[in-house]
């Protein structure tokens, strides 16, 4: 074992919720008294009040996260650590069955849910695209960007790296966008249960597009199979509304505030043979308002908002939204129509959630039943423990 692995001891009651299974040691929770300082992303051991090792982990001197767990044993976080756990990454997505054909898109590396917090890989076809958001990762960038080429072969990686991420870390934004190999200057074209889609690596959401709600569109496409209408309020490039085609479903009508989003929806429907579909440019507000005086009614609708609560300060305005938002969507659905309605805010517990959106729907008058509660597709797994990173939360309702 390394040596020159700096300690870090937990003041007394702050190991609790790492013996539960949480990743993170918070700045505030250490012994400063009993712990050495180490360097911005330096390997380091964290021990309980009694001196018990709790794991190993990389440092962030400027987080309020000072420490987020790679392993609960007490092991060197060497390349051959980091190499094994991007095999091990990859040997589930195998055993779920993503990523086994060349063109398939997929999360391959989960941060916290693969044992790498810091890092999320995603691969759409032949490339892949990376965020490092951590002081430790940053400082082992060349040694995952080989791992990652060893693996999986890629024509070329993509740093898309969050920029709000590493500022919170103190870390500057990606200096290039070109991490490994090329990236092509158009969209690439990936397949997603039997159709295909467009992903723009150098300017699209996250690493690409919403991989974390494949599973979600799938489900999405089982209750609009053979709908005469379908609502895919915010959008983007038409994931709910192109699996719902997929099934079946006629009448789409897409809602988005930008143009260059509908505009990539646009081709992804035509790619797929979808020629019956309205796309709407407005904010959401505008949009559901103008339908509603247009006295339109959906079998089945979609409401994937982006995040309404990026901090704990904007709690209350957030679950506000989410009331509004599915109090003007609610009265466009048909009797007995299927409503998913979804939260990527990870500061809104599921909880708040669903209590808002019942809000919401019962300010009109109407009756809704859950039929059932979704997450973040099985290639996001999380660990145990780990409520942080149950951020994305999707209802199912029938609305009577």
């Amino acid at each position: 074992m390394s040596s020159d692995v700096h300690d870090l001891t937990l003041s007394r009651g702050h190991a609790k919720p790492l013996y539960s299974g949480h990743p993170w040691v918070f700045a505030d929770a250490l012994d400063r008294g009993r712990s050495l300082t180490p360097d911005d992303g330096d390997e380091v051991r964290v021990r309980d009040e009694a001196g018990v090792v709790l794991g190993r982990g990389f440092y962030s001197a400027k987080s309020a996260i000072a420490v987020r767990l790679l392993t609960r044993n007490d092991e060197d976080l060497d390349a051959a650590f980091l190499r094994a756990r991007i095999e091990s990454a990859a040997a589930y997505r195998a055993c779920i069955g993503r990523g086994l054909n060349p063109d398939d898109a997929c999360r391959v590396v989960n941060a916290e849910g693969d044992g790498l917090p810091g890092l999320v890989v995603d691969r759409y076809g032949a490339y892949l695209s990376v965020q490092i958001a951590t002081a430790g990762m940053e400082r082992r960038r060349a040694v995952v960007l080989d791992a990652l080429q060893e693996r999986f072969s890629p024509k070329g990686i993509a740093d898309r790296s969050d920029e709000r991420a590493r500022k919170a870390e103190g870390l500057a934004p990606a200096s290039s966008l070109v991490a490994r190999g090329t990236l092509p200057e158009e969209p690439v074209e990936v397949a997603h249960a039997g159709l295909r889609l467009s992903v723009d690596l150098r300017r699209g959401q996250k690493t690409g597009t919403y991989l974390d709600q494949f599973e979600t569109h799938e489900r999405f496409a089982h209750f609009a199979r053979g709908a005469a209408s379908v609502l895919d309020v915010f959008s983007h490039t038409g994931g709910f509304a192109l699996a719902a085609a997929g099934a079946g479903a006629k009448g789409l009508v897409l809602l988005d505030k930008s143009e260059p989003a509908l505009r990539q929806a646009e081709a992804n429907l035509k790619r797929n043979g979808v020629e019956d579909a309205d796309l709407v440019c407005a904010s959401w507000a505008e949009g559901l308002k103008h339908l509603r005086e247009e006295n339109r009614r959906f079998a089945a609708m979609a409401v994937d908002p982006p995040k309404f609560a990026r901090g704990k300060d904007a709690l209350r305005e957030a679950l506000n939204g989410y009331r509004d938002l599915n109090a003007a969507a609610a009265p466009l659905l048909e009797r007995g129509g299927i409503l998913f309605t979804c939260s990527c805010s990870g500061n809104v517990s599921s909880q708040d959630f669903e209590r808002a959106v019942a809000a919401g729907i019962a300010h009109t008058g109407r009756r809704a039943r859950l039929i059932e509660t979704r997450g973040a597709a099985a290639d996001h797994p999380i660990p145990p423990g780990f409520a942080q990173g149950r951020y994305l939360k999707c209802l199912v309702l029938e609305v009577e």
